[in-house]
């Protein structure tokens, strides 16, 4: 069978299997979801050689004082916990109701950062049951805008995209770049809430900093945006704490570090945001993705050579005022 007929293939089964688990979690009890989620979990783990390689691969770098056993329990627990969420998600979206066995801590943080009118980034990671996070915000009475990639299966995309719109939560694509950036601005401008994650591998365009002590590519986004609108930056993340039960952690708005140098700015930030996410993944290491190569890209020659593009070439300092910050472009 050719490569492209394999990935046919693999789309197909996924296309069906979508349809058939919305259909089902949609009748069966939620319990049910859990007991189904950790079989196929096991399943997952044991015939996913590459994913479960990936997934050692990355908790090793991130926690090197663990066992190997410790390390393969995160691992072997991770896709049990992915596979668990993805119905439990499907589960919510049409039992809209069991949105209120979500809880919050610090909604006050997101009513204070909205007095100022000029929207809220919501900082967050790719961290527990993350779709359920801008379920509840959205079944609560905010206006939710979730930034993500688009699906390379355009048909469960857009299938995704529906249940997400149906839900009352919109969707920002991360491309194209123009209306990415256009459907952020205005979102911020109007005052709504935007979702960004800022956990995941970005090989290019943004900066290089230590994640579990280790240079990994990330993402700047959310620093961008929120200095080039004033939006607040509120960190939040979302975890399981018992089976049909999460918490929602909203964390007071984090003032921003500004620099004569805006690339120095973002830089800072960047450092700063990803101690914050880090932080909450070594509470619930095995709510995280680990299958995703975090540390997969590697800095070029050339990105060595520019300046405030890697943690390390700058000595910490404290932040500067925002008077006394001077943006550039």
């Amino acid at each position: 069978m050719s490569k492209e007929k394999k990935k046919y293939f693999r789309r197909m089964m996924g296309w069906i299997a979508l349809r058939t688990f919305t259909l089902i979690n949609g009748v069966l009890p939620l319990k049910w979801s859990y007991t189904l989620g950790k079989t196929l979990g096991t399943i997952a783990h044991l015939v996913m050689i590459r994913h479960r390689r990936i997934a050692l691969e990355s908790v090793s770098f991130a926690f090197e004082t663990l066992s190997l056993k410790e390390r393969k329990k995160i691992a072997s627990n991770f896709f049990i916990f992915m596979m668990q969420s993805f119905l439990e998600m499907l589960h919510f979206l049409r039992n809209p109701r069991k949105l209120e066995n979500v809880r919050m801590e610090g909604r006050e943080y997101l009513e204070s950062a909205l007095q100022k009118k000029k929207g809220i980034i919501i900082l967050t990671a790719h961290l527990g049951n993350f779709p359920l996070m801008s379920l509840k915000l959205a079944k609560i009475g905010y206006v939710v805008n979730f930034v993500t990639r688009p699906m390379r299966d355009k048909k469960t995309g857009d299938y995704l995209h529906t249940l997400r719109t149906d839900a009352g939560v919109k969707t920002i694509f991360s491309y194209p770049r123009r209306e990415c950036v256009n459907g952020i601005i205005k979102g911020l401008r109007s005052n709504e809430l935007v979702v960004i994650q800022m956990d995941q591998n970005f090989g290019t365009g943004g900066v290089w900093v230590k994640f579990f002590g280790k240079l990994a590519a990330t993402p700047v986004g959310p620093i961008v945006f929120a200095l080039r609108t004033g939006a607040a930056v509120v960190p939040a993340y979302i975890y399981r704490e018992a089976e049909g039960r999460h918490c929602i952690k909203i964390f007071p708005q984090e003032e921003l570090i500004f620099s004569q140098d805006k690339d120095e700015a973002v830089l800072l930030n960047a450092i700063k945001f990803t101690r914050i996410i880090e932080n909450w993944i070594r509470k619930t290491p095995s709510q995280w993705g680990w299958v995703h190569r975090r540390w997969k890209s590697r800095p070029s020659d050339k990105v060595r050579q520019l300046k405030f593009k890697i943690e390390g070439q700058i000595p910490p300092h404290p932040p500067t005022t925002e008077n006394n910050f001077v943006a550039s472009g």
